[in-house]
């Protein structure tokens, strides 16, 4: 039927009314001519950049306690400069990967958790720090981990007298690399679940 105007009403007297409140096809009240929102502005860069550099302060605690903590395998080196292992079975190598992948596994927690708390509102820019932070601090986990125990094995073995010592600790599993960034980055995935249908105070 036409309206009085000489359009098409389609039976309703008005546009009818959203479901579910406010329709996430809506145009905006402003008809459109808001200017957007960048995605990524200068102080997004810095919550990058600082958040980056807090991830990498932890990696080195990380590092310090995966030191402290993990088990290291007992070498033999002979009077001819030889290495060899005093119990060839020795666990000691699953050990200290284990305990690398449970301190990196914490410490992304803690990141993610605290990221969470102080800079949720700036999504984009958290997930870049501690999914790239997260991951650049697993690598040097691993690396100064093994450079602080005296390895690789020809620099060890250079440094070490004849006898026996505790051997460096090396990750062995490489992909307990990605446990860090992928804890922080469930954490605040789940925060921001959680958080998404509560109403703006």
């Amino acid at each position: 039927p036409r309206d009085p105007n000489g359009g098409w009403s389609g039976g309703y007297p008005s546009p009818r009314p959203a479901p579910y409140g406010v329709s996430p096809y809506a145009t905006p009240s402003g008809g459109g001519n808001e200017p957007e929102q960048p995605l990524f502005e200068m102080a997004d860069v810095w919550t990058t950049l600082l958040g980056t550099i807090a991830v990498l302060i932890v990696g080195v605690v990380a590092t310090f306690i995966w030191v402290w903590v993990a088990p290291r395998a007992v070498a033999v080196k002979d009077a001819k400069g030889g290495v060899s292992l005093l119990v060839p079975e020795t666990k000691a190598f699953a050990g200290a990967d284990a305990t690398y992948f449970f301190v990196t596994l914490g410490a992304g927690l803690l990141c993610g958790a605290v990221a969470a708390i102080i800079a949720r509102h700036r999504g984009l820019a958290v997930t870049v720090a501690l999914g790239g932070g997260g991951f650049l601090s697993g690598l040097m986990v691993a690396w100064l981990g093994c450079w602080l125990t005296g390895g690789p094995v020809t620099r060890w073995a250079h440094h070490a007298s004849t006898g026996n010592h505790d051997l460096f600790i090396q990750l062995q599993t490489r992909p307990f690399i990605m446990a860090w960034p992928i804890a922080a980055l469930v954490v605040t995935f789940f925060v921001a679940l959680a958080t998404s249908n509560r109403s703006p105070a």
